[in-house]
């Protein structure tokens, strides 16, 4: 327990603490943020380093800290988990193992509605989202 304040910022916003050995859960909470549904992850350098709910963090303070969700969703029935909430149509078709080249991407509504998505721009994802890939047929010659 530091005798003094730490003052660390999370998401740009600044926090004083006196317990200077955290779970990084706790963090999370300090900043409003739903352990179940982001990650902290501590900036040193410029470098982001993933930090698990449990692991206890030894603060110093000038600490920064930035909380990521964490975005769950399938394609073709296999889950994937990522922070970054947008990707390119074939990204997401080479994250599934299929060449985009050769392959569509479509989106599976909650009330079962296909979207085809196109190969321009970038797909927003959300979090339950599920995709499914389907081989492209080509015309006949």
């Amino acid at each position: 327990m530091a005798t003094t304040a730490l003052h660390i910022t999370i998401d740009n916003t600044a926090y004083s603490t006196r317990d200077d050995d955290q779970h990084a859960s706790e963090l999370l909470r300090l900043a409003g943020k739903d352990p179940k549904a982001f990650d902290l992850f501590r900036i040193k350098g410029g470098v982001e380093t993933h930090l698990k709910d449990g692991q206890i963090i030894n603060l110093k303070d000038g600490d920064r800290f930035v909380a990521r969700r964490r975005v769950r969703f399938t394609i073709d029935g296999e889950p994937f988990t990522r922070y970054d909430d947008d990707m390119e149509r074939a990204a997401l078709l080479r994250l599934a193992g299929v060449n985009p080249d050769e392959n569509d991407l479509a989106r599976v509504g909650s009330n079962g509605t296909v979207e085809t998505l196109s190969d321009d721009g970038l797909i927003k994802i959300v979090d339950g989202d599920k995709f499914v890939t389907a081989k492209r047929i080509g015309g006949v010659a």
